[in-house]
């Protein structure tokens, strides 16, 4: 059975209204345990926050919800301190119900029973799970305290000064548990208390008799039953004739209420401890506005004293603008007491202290009423949200713009561009949009590093900035990529604004290290008008005209016309977007396999191949990946084919039942697949659905010019791999300028040295200095090298003779369809 509640009541002073009593029910988590840690009663808020019923909770503890994500200590600590008997505050996270977490700001204080032992623990919380404006008021809590008692019955007694003879009426009898049919004497009467009162009697009525004054006593007194009692006993003298006659007077029970009263006392203090703990400011006013009390947080973010502002209207103190404007806002009181119900305060707010300091708030006001109904006045709950707005306006800015250059990003300037064209359907205007792309930009990039290509597009982006107009939307796109929308202006005035960008990129000169550079740009340029249904289309013709200025020699501006019969004739590489959906969608791509020969002794002699793509195409029958490869690069659809490549090798494998003699199948990636997250997470839930014993089979290739375009997310991709038992083959090694540097930042298993310097090392002596150099690293490091494109028995040799580990090429064999090659492979075994 749990335990009964704790009932509980708040005492009215001066110091605390009982105002002060709404805002602990309305706005907090509330529980109370009794000594030895046992739930006594809890509030509406914490049932709703723990997902724990009343019932649930009532004599149980709080392991309940006990989310172990805290040491042994932090537990031990905080029993230390409130058994102790100190109030504690910190940061707890609890567990609910249906397992998931939350965390509350909690303050802990003991409070004591008359005899200085500890009797219950409050703890008081706040949610801080989420920080997002929090407008409602905390659910109105469960009453905490039961107020009770009883009417008290009141005796009467008199006695005769003269015959001390004592009388009592019914009711005094009851009082003391004496039969009615007994009239006891003074002395009897007497005899009934302790001595202790007694004597205080005693010692009242001789006073009396002495000075004619009355008295005013609470006694203890043991009832027959046994039940400890305490009795107000009031005694008045009766003069006559100027003598003394009689003493009079009543006997009340009052036992409750002196109970009543040491709880209202405890609880009183417990409520001054509490509002002085919470993380929350709290200022109360009156019927007309003006200010009752403030605790200490709204004192410190006020600068008022809460005895200086007392009787100050709210505005005197609570000096609220509007963050962006700096113009007073409504005042929140005033309007909760024109209205009668709980206002929250104007959103963008801030706080202007009295010395100054500017906090932003959130709060929420609420009228206080009698228990009649009528507003007694408000109570203004508010509390510090200036480092929320800060943390919420910088992740807000971060979604909108490139980490790099500080323009927008592409996610952005494409919901602009979509707002605009929707404000031109509905109003014809003139407007024009400029697809930017670098010339030379990777150049750059492979002489002197990404971090210097970094450098270069900075540079870029404040030169577009100085070039167009501040109401202009300039964003980076991606990559070397930029793009600017041009309102409210012609296709005359947007060909002049592209041609002077292209001027002043003609007469810039990038320098790194004493070097210079020269860095053209061809730019798109696409009237925005009623043509365009969407965004992606004026995008895509942007695009396509730049690409045009581009095929047309670099460094130049491309228009866009309806009539333009070079960007139709461009147009026709996009139709490959709709056949490689189509491809996908009806599985008509085919996995073929060209050998990988081991050259050296002592290397495996299991099956080693790469694998190769083709698209059956329905009219042009086998179609290498040359055609139609760029096109899904360009049109994103790269991550789509790798993700078909992966699933149906994988297929392939598994079906084969024994893999001992498979011992590495090689799957290309590209760029755009390695620098994908969500191509990550879909490739290590296929590889890791398809076991250990595939994984050993398999070794992705990733090209050098895509692990270093996206060396964070490469390295991570690959620590995955590896972990899962994949191994990682760089493809392309020497393509670049930083190959060695950026081995040494990769975890690679083999190279694949680029078929460039394999077709003539026999006739090019520095072609066959820089093999031997790539064999040389690779041995340092510890990876295998494969040879490409070895097309001459005497590359074949010469490449043996280097040391180079595997070699590949049409003179070893020439592809064909891995279900055949499996096949065979597995005859052989």
């Amino acid at each position: 059975m749990p335990n009964k509640p704790l009932p509980l009541a708040f005492v009215l002073s001066p110091e605390v209204p009982t105002a002060l009593l709404d805002v602990l029910r309305t706005h907090f988590i509330v529980s109370i345990t009794d000594a030895q840690g046992v739930i006594v009663e809890v509030n509406d808020a914490f049932c709703a926050i723990s997902q724990f019923s009343r019932e649930e909770l009532l004599g149980a503890t709080h392991r309940v919800i006990n989310s172990h994500q805290h040491p042994r200590e932090f537990f031990v600590d905080m029993w230390r301190r409130i058994s102790q008997g100190e109030s504690w505050r910190g940061d707890i996270c609890n567990r609910a119900k249906d397992g998931s977490l939350y965390w509350v700001d909690s303050v802990i204080t003991p409070f004591m029973g008359t005899d200085g032992q500890i009797t219950n623990y409050l703890s008081i919380r706040s949610d801080i799970t989420q920080r997002k404006q929090q407008e409602e008021a905390l659910r109105k809590s469960e009453q905490l305290l039961h107020r009770t008692g009883a009417l008290a019955a009141v005796g009467g007694w008199e006695l005769d000064v003269a015959s001390r003879r004592l009388t009592w009426s019914p009711q005094t009898y009851v009082i003391h548990g004496m039969p009615s049919d007994v009239a006891p004497t003074l002395e009897e009467a007497l005899a009934l208390y302790p001595t202790a009162s007694r004597a205080r009697v005693r010692l009242a009525m001789d006073k009396a008799l002495a000075t004619a004054e009355g008295w005013d006593l609470e006694l203890p007194f043991n009832h027959p039953d046994g039940r400890p009692l305490w009795l107000r006993m009031v005694g008045a003298v009766e003069v006559a004739d100027g003598r003394m006659v009689r003493l009079h007077g009543a006997i009340q029970d009052v036992t409750d209420l002196r109970e009543m009263s040491a709880r209202m006392a405890q609880e009183h203090e417990l409520l001054r401890v509490t509002l002085r703990s919470i993380g929350d400011a709290v200022i109360t006013t009156d019927a007309k506005g003006r200010i009752a009390w403030l605790n200490p947080v709204a004192e410190r973010m006020t600068g008022w004293v809460s005895d200086d502002a007392q009787g100050l209207p709210l505005e005197r103190v609570f000096y609220i603008v509007h963050e962006q404007t700096r113009q007073p806002a409504p005042n929140p009181v005033a309007d909760c007491l024109r209205r009668g119900e709980v206002v929250s305060l104007a959103s963008q707010t801030v706080l202007i202290s009295r010395g100054g300091m500017v906090y932003g708030i959130e709060d929420s006001a609420a009228p206080i009423r009698n228990e009649h109904g009528h507003v007694l006045g408000a109570v203004l709950v508010f509390h510090d949200v200036t480092e929320q707005r800060r943390l919420s306006g910088e992740m807000r800015y971060r979604a909108m713009h490139d980490a790099l250059t500080g323009l927008l990003n592409r996610a952005e300037f494409e919901a602009r561009l979509g707002r605009l064209l929707q404000r031109v359907q509905e109003h014809s205007s003139e407007h024009a949009l400029l697809y930017i792309d670098l010339d030379q930009f990777k150049l750059v990039n492979d002489a002197c590093g990404h971090m210097v290509g970094d450098q270069l597009l900075q540079q870029v982006a404040k030169l577009l900035t100085d070039t167009v107009r501040t109401r202009d939307t300039l964003a980076r796109l991606g990559g070397d990529e930029f793009a600017v929308i041009l309102e409210h202006c012609t296709v005359d005035q947007a060909q002049r604004v592209a041609h002077q960008i292209c001027e002043r990129m003609e007469d810039f000169r990038f320098t790194h290290d004493e070097r210079r550079f020269r860095i053209g740009t061809s730019i798109g340029l696409v009237p925005i008008d009623q043509r365009w249904r969407s965004t992606t289309a004026v995008m895509q013709a942007a695009d396509t005209a730049c690409y045009a200025a581009k095929e047309a020699g670099r460094h130049r501006v491309h228009a866009w016309f309806d009539t333009d019969e070079a960007l139709r004739l461009r147009q026709g590489e996009m139709q490959w977007a709709t056949r490689l959906e189509q491809a996908l969608d009806e599985d008509r791509f085919v996995l073929y396999a060209q050998s990988i020969t081991p050259i050296r002794e002592g290397m495996t002699q299991g099956l080693h191949v790469e694998i190769l793509l083709r698209l059956m195409d329905k009219d042009a029958g086998v179609v290498l990946p040359g055609a139609f490869l760029p096109a899904a690069e360009r049109f994103h659809l790269s991550g789509r084919v790798d993700r078909w490549v992966l699933r149906h090798a994988i297929a392939q494998l598994r079906q084969q039942g024994q893999l001992s003699d498979i011992d590495m199948v090689c799957i290309n990636l590209s760029g755009q697949s390695v620098g994908d997250r969500d191509f990550h997470l879909r490739a290590i839930d296929m590889l890791t659905a398809a076991g250990p014993e595939v994984c050993r089979c398999l070794c992705l290739e990733i090209t050098e010019t895509a692990a270093i375009t996206n060396l964070v997310e490469a390295a991570s991709f690959i620590a995955q791999l590896h972990a899962l038992g994949v191994r990682i083959a760089l493809d392309d090694f020497g393509a670049g300028a930083s190959s060695f540097s950026y081995l040494k930042s990769l975890s690679v298993d083999l190279i694949k040295i680029d078929g460039q310097f394999i077709r003539d090392l026999i006739d090019d002596p520095l072609d066959d200095a820089a093999v031997r150099c790539f064999v040389d690293v690779a041995r340092v490091v510890g990876v295998k090298t494969v040879a490409e494109y070895v097309d001459k028995p005497e590359v074949l040799k010469r490449v043996g003779d280097i040391g180079i580990d595997f070699a590949q090429g049409f003179l070893l064999h020439k592809p064909e369809p891995l279900e055949k090659v499996l096949r065979e492979r597995a005859v052989l075994a």
